[in-house]
């Protein structure tokens, strides 16, 4: 946490039942109990005991992924150059960085976030996490759902808009290089890359929209896609590739916005930090992209069936004009990226 807490927060706390900390109407990323932690250095997963300990002792155990991750974004993997390992000193109203010892500072941040976290347990996790970050006033302007553009705007506010260069590869592959000089508006999208979700509820919604796209083309070729893109709103013909996708998300219970066009789906994946490059190995349920004539514009896509050896196999609307089922090497140069419901 980068901004003091502790005055809004007592002040917070007396005129309301205290709105705190963590993710979105953007992401639907609750409390399941379900979330592992990724992609961390020894440096931070050497605090995991620690943090566990803590966790269990705050009745949060399912927290832990989510506290790796804020300890991960606040020393950026170099646990042992910063003491203050989740930055929590602020939140007892003192000096930044006064904490010199990481298991005090664990101890500290752990018991800040326990307390937002279990009295907001209806809130979305991403939301308690960038509140971790803004302070418990965050939490009043948004609501129950995080979205990267409250976040965003709430920065720009009490930043009175001024602004501060920023490059964090997380903010620029979401299309800023800047922020707004109160917080951290991206932060809880750097939290996020490093949580990845195991629960059954998206597994089953990943398999779910592999079946509704089987089952479409079990039934007809649909040459032509009218039952697709009349479902969707239109009165004549479109490509419809992307209705298609959004279809079977629709029927399959997936989380995901509709879309039409390629490209505004690529934006709403990347938006939500949903994205994956090109030339990495998607998982059944994916949405992948295409880009035929390599002018980085989307004009194809599908949804990724299975992955094996090496190949992605695909089930593709407006495939020849009908549903068909195809597949393409990981590295093929047409792929652009993937979506991740």
């Amino acid at each position: 946490m980068k901004v003091n807490k502790l005055f809004p927060f007592l002040l917070v706390s007396f005129f309301f039942i205290f709105f705190m900390l963590i993710a979105g109407s953007d992401s639907s990323s609750t409390h399941t109990g379900s979330e592992e932690e990724q992609n961390l250095p020894e440096a931070v997963l050497r605090w995991k005991e620690k943090v566990t300990k803590e966790a269990s002792k705050n009745n949060i155990p399912e927290a832990v992924p989510y506290l790796l991750g804020i300890i991960m974004a606040e020393t950026g993997g170099k646990s042992e150059k910063y003491p203050d390992i989740m930055q929590c000193s602020e939140s007892q109203g003192r000096p930044p960085n006064s904490i010199q010892d990481p298991n005090e500072s664990i101890e500290v941040g752990v018991k800040y976030f326990a307390d937002m976290w279990t009295e907001h347990r209806d809130y979305d996790v991403l939301n308690i996490v960038q509140a971790y970050n803004f302070g418990g006033g965050f939490l009043i302007h948004s609501g129950k759902s995080y979205s990267l553009d409250s976040a965003i705007q709430y920065s720009k506010t009490q930043a009175n808009g001024k602004t501060v260069t920023y490059t964090n590869p997380t903010a620029v592959n979401l299309g800023y290089n800047y922020r707004y000089a109160y917080g951290n508006m991206f932060y809880a999208q750097i939290v996020k890359q490093y949580i990845t979700s195991t629960s059954n509820n998206n597994s089953q919604g990943n398999s779910a929209i592999v079946k509704s796209a089987l089952k479409e083309l079990a039934e007809s070729p649909h040459d032509g896609g009218e039952k697709y893109w009349r479902w969707y709103g239109f009165n004549g013909r479109v490509e419809w590739c992307a209705i298609f996708v959004s279809y079977n998300a629709e029927k399959a219970g997936v989380k995901m916005d509709r879309f039409a066009y390629c490209p505004t789906g690529i934006e709403n994946f990347k938006a939500k930090n949903q994205w994956l490059e090109g030339g990495k190995l998607p998982k059944s349920g994916n949405i992948i992209f295409f880009d035929w004539d390599g002018d980085s514009i989307s004009d194809h896509v599908g949804i990724v069936e299975k992955v094996e050896n090496g190949v992605v196999y695909t089930i593709e609307g407006n495939s020849g004009d009908k549903i068909a089922k195809q597949n393409y090497g990981k590295n093929s140069p047409y792929i652009m990226g993937y979506g991740i419901p």
